[in-house]
């Protein structure tokens, strides 16, 4: 059995185009924006929930965390670029449906979406 010598090896690994890969934890940030993103409306649906002020209050701790952390970073990696392109498609569809929740979250008085990378409030 002949070995090729190592730098033949490294110039073909180069050479060869790299699979998509996805970028760690965008997958799991995601889904947990999209989670949120249905209980705000479970919460916004139920008057009797909805008048809880401390079930508002708990509420707005993890959505706030959750727009000002997880979001901000998935806007960073799709400027630049570093979604596939079945993330970019799930991040697209997140962005509608923080769009659509915007004035349930208003009228809580929740955190607004910072949709543009921009804080708001």
């Amino acid at each position: 059995m002949r070995f090729r010598p190592w730098r033949i090896r490294r110039r073909q690994a180069a050479g060869a185009p790299p699979a998509p890969a996805t970028t760690p934890g965008t997958a799991a940030d995601l889904d947990l924006l999209f989670d949120q993103v249905a209980r705000l409306r479970e919460l916004a649906g139920d008057p009797e929930r909805a008048g809880d002020a401390d079930r508002v209050y708990d509420f707005g701790i993890r959505w706030g965390a959750f727009l000002h952390g997880r979001l901000p970073r998935l806007v960073q990696y799709d400027r630049r670029g570093a979604l596939t392109p079945a993330e970019r498609d799930r991040f697209a569809d997140l962005c509608t449906q923080l769009q659509d929740v915007a004035p349930l979250a208003e009228r809580l008085g929740l955190a607004l979406p910072p949709l543009d990378g921009v804080t708001r409030r």
